[in-house]
């Protein structure tokens, strides 16, 4: 029993080590770039040495795709939270875009938004993790397309607007609004957007 019992804690001592490299690794490569982030820095963050990091990953690249997607993860269950119990479109994208802000503030994930950061990178070098690029897109499109269809359902929002064509339209402008806001440090460019996408809706 004193053995299993032994055999356990090591385990959750491990998972919960991985985990914290896994938290510390995101924030630099949504940061400085998954190319860009080299071991020394990732062991500077975690105060762990090569070893301690690669008795849990594999490779590097290995680590990149478990960071990215616990940023994917993180991000996604923040959207799904914070819409759940609101009764109206509005308020659910008044909601969705209270979490998207976060990206510009560094509340939830540091660096930005990870999709956007990512896309930008493997746009101009290959990096492995492109298919979940897409598919965290995809996500979010359909999240975004969820809120209009609730709205069209309600009589929110027009019924005419085509769902999947106005979701990839607000991702877009929201996207393009978060790199201006972060490039100038200022959010209004963000508010602008945002405000400009609630008068075509609602």
């Amino acid at each position: 029993m004193f053995f299993f019992k032994r055999r356990l804690e090591k385990l959750n001592k491990g998972e919960r080590t991985k985990k914290f490299i896994i938290e510390q690794s995101s924030s630099l490569f949504n940061t400085n770039g998954y190319k860009s982030t080299s071991i020394s820095e990732i062991m500077k963050a975690t105060g762990l040495k090569k070893g301690g990091i690669f008795y849990h990953f594999d490779s590097k690249d290995d680590l990149a795709k478990a960071s990215f997607s616990y940023s994917l993860i993180t991000l996604k269950e923040n959207y799904l939270q914070a819409i759940k119990y609101k009764e109206t479109a509005n308020e659910q994208f008044q909601a969705l875009t209270s979490i998207f802000m976060t990206l510009f503030q560094n509340d939830i994930l540091v660096g930005g938004c990870p999709l956007m950061n990512a896309a930008i990178e493997a746009d101009d070098s290959k990096i492995l993790i492109e298919d979940s690029i897409k598919e965290g897109f995809a996500d979010l499109i359909n999240i975004i397309k969820a809120i209009i269809e609730f709205g069209k359902s309600q009589n929110e929002i027009d019924k005419h607007i085509d769902s999947e064509q106005m979701a990839v339209f607000i991702l877009s402008s929201m996207e393009g609004a978060l790199v201006l806001s972060r490039l100038y440090k200022d959010k209004r460019y963000l508010d602008m957007v945002i405000m400009q996408i609630k008068a075509i809706l609602f």
